[in-house]
């Protein structure tokens, strides 16, 4: 049977161990929060990178759906003019030119509310794409402070383990002498 000066030693080693694994399961901890703020992180600038191509897209969508209603309304204004003039009705004078300058005038302001449409929305994508980015931001300052935080717990198991060690030293050799 060994001796209390042994068994003192063993133990003091074995709390030591337990504290140097404790500080080792935290660093990796640490480590492992900030690779999934990383990952997280680089998730969303993906999804910001996409949120500004959707808003680049909308707003192509916008003048195209612009061009369509020019067209459109260049087709119906020529044949109302066609129209006024098979009547008889001199389209360049008083009610028939009234007329078509306030269909003109609406074409206009529907060609600006198409427009504006497609903007607003796009720059709803837009903000979701920085709102993405500052999320981004966001989980990695959270990652590097949960893995400051584990490694302030580290460091504080490596002082558990030295006062250990000091504390058996300590009193092994009380025991010895």
């Amino acid at each position: 049977m060994a001796d209390p000066v042994t068994w003192m030693a063993i133990g003091t080693g074995v709390s030591a161990m337990g504290s140097l694994q404790s500080a080792s399961g935290m660093r990796a901890a640490g480590a492992q929060a900030r690779r999934t703020a990383e990952y997280n992180a680089s998730i969303r600038e993906r999804n910001a990178k996409v949120a500004e191509q959707n808003a680049d897209l909308r707003e192509r969508v916008g003048d195209r759906e612009v061009i369509r209603f020019e067209k459109k309304f260049s087709k119906l204004q020529a044949r109302a003019g066609t129209a006024y003039r098979k009547s008889g009705v001199v389209a360049s004078s008083d009610t028939p030119l009234e007329v078509m300058m306030r269909n003109a005038n609406e074409a206009e302001e529907e060609k600006q509310l198409i427009g504006l449409a497609a903007r607003t929305e796009a720059g709803q994508m837009r903000e979701a794409g920085v709102n993405e980015r500052m999320g981004g931001q966001l989980a990695i300052l959270e990652g590097r402070a949960r893995q400051q935080a584990y490694n302030t717990q580290a460091r504080g198991e490596m002082f558990n383990a030295v006062k250990s060690i000091a504390f058996g030293g300590y009193q092994m050799s009380q025991m010895i002498s």
